[in-house]
Parts: structure tokens; C-alpha cells; sequence
């Protein structure tokens, strides 16, 4: 069993949950730069989304853990480290930042948390066997951390430097990726999963 069907659901819901709050919270928020104005704003504690974005950080954070516990094809660093990143995206949202223009030492620290472990985390769930499913095989699991850590080191770069001008529309493209990433290694492994049942039957 490579993964069960609690994992196929939750790690789908993830993206959408989360892809799609950020894109309805832009919509919901008069005036909102997506470009210029990062997703943290649209859950900070004096905006119109302010609710709606946390639910949305808080079940994108349970379904990131619940993918970690119901995957075992994922090793189990990497699940360990999912887990951990799905409770870093919930200290995410519990510590928000007090204004849209404020900051939040407990946000940040848990932001960048929750970006680095779910950049790093297909490396540490890679399998050496050869009968494994090629999505957690090392150069498939090497290569998804290589995608979504330097995705992840130019949101930081940019971040760090907000005269840019762009720090939004860095930040949605590793955030989203790396919401959408677990998805695509489960599909992988239930695939395989379904294929492998054919085969004995």
C-alpha cells in the first residue's frame, strides 16, 4: 500500500484550498496588488479576508498532515517532514500579521518554517528500492526539492528586498508549487498503486 484514500483526497484539497482563497481573497480585497502584496496581507488582522484566508491556512495545514500520516510510499523523513510543515502552515495562520502593513516575528518564523520543509521534503521521502514508484525514486525526489528550494530561496531573496516590487507574484508561484507538489507525488503513487493491484489480480 503506497497510499490510502484519506492521503488522495487531502493532498488534492490542499492546492485548491489554498490557490483558490488566495485567488478569491484578491477579489474579496479592494485594492489588493497581488504583484506587490503578499499572501500573509489577505490573513493579516485588519483586512476584509482576514477570516476566510485563516480557515483556509488552518485546513490546508491539516490536509498537509493528514497526507503525511496516510502516504507510507513516502519515507518516512519526508513524511515527518510534511507533517511538520502542515503545523508550521497552521502556526502560520494562528500568529497573523497584526496590520497590513505590520509584522510579525512568530508569522515569519513559522512562514519560512513552512516554506523550507515543504521544499525539502520530497528529497527525504525518496526510496531506493527498485520496486518502488518512480515519483519517490531518488532523481524524481532530488529533483522536486531542486524545483521547489530555488523557487523557495528566490521568494526569500526577494522577500528580503520588498523594493522589487514583485515579492507577490514570487511568493504565489513557490507557495502555490509547493502546495500542489504532494499532490502530484501521491497521484504518482496511487497510480502505481492501482497498477500494481491489476497486475496481481
Amino acid at each position: 500500500m503506497y497510499v490510502r484514500r484519506a492521503a488522495l483526497i487531502s493532498s488534492i484539497l490542499a492546492p485548491v484550498l489554498f490557490i483558490g482563497a488566495t485567488i478569491a481573497g484578491e477579489q474579496m480585497f479592494p485594492g489588493f496588488n497581488p504583484m506587490s502584496q503578499t499572501i500573509s496581507e489577505l490573513a493579516a488582522l485588519d483586512a476584509p479576508t482576514y477570516v476566510f484566508v485563516t480557515v483556509v491556512f488552518l485546513c490546508t495545514a491539516v490536509c498537509h498532515v493528514i497526507t503525511a500520516v496516510f502516504t507510507p510510499g513516502i519515507g518516512i523523513p519526508g513524511r515527518v517532514a510534511l507533517g511538520l510543515a502542515g503545523c508550521a502552515t497552521f502556526a502560520v495562520g494562528l500568529f497573523p500579521l497584526p496590520s497590513v502593513e505590520g509584522t510579525s516575528v512568530p508569522h515569519r518564523i513559522a512562514a519560512i518554517i513552512g516554506f523550507i520543509l515543504l521544499a525539502v521534503w520530497p528529497v527525504l521521502g525518496m526510496r531506493f528500492r527498485r520496486d518502488v514508484p518512480w515519483v519517490v525514486r531518488p532523481w524524481a525526489a532530488v529533483g522536486g526539492t531542486l524545483i521547489l528550494g530555488a523557487l523557495c530561496f528566490w521568494f526569500l531573496g526577494v522577500w528580503s528586498n520588498p523594493s522589487l516590487g514583485y515579492v507577490g507574484l514570487v511568493e504565489r508561484l513557490a507557495a502555490d508549487l509547493e502546495s500542489t507538489w504532494p499532490a502530484l507525488v501521491v497521484i504518482g503513487l496511487y497510480v502505481a498503486q492501482r497498477r500494481r493491484a491489476r497486475t496481481l489480480t
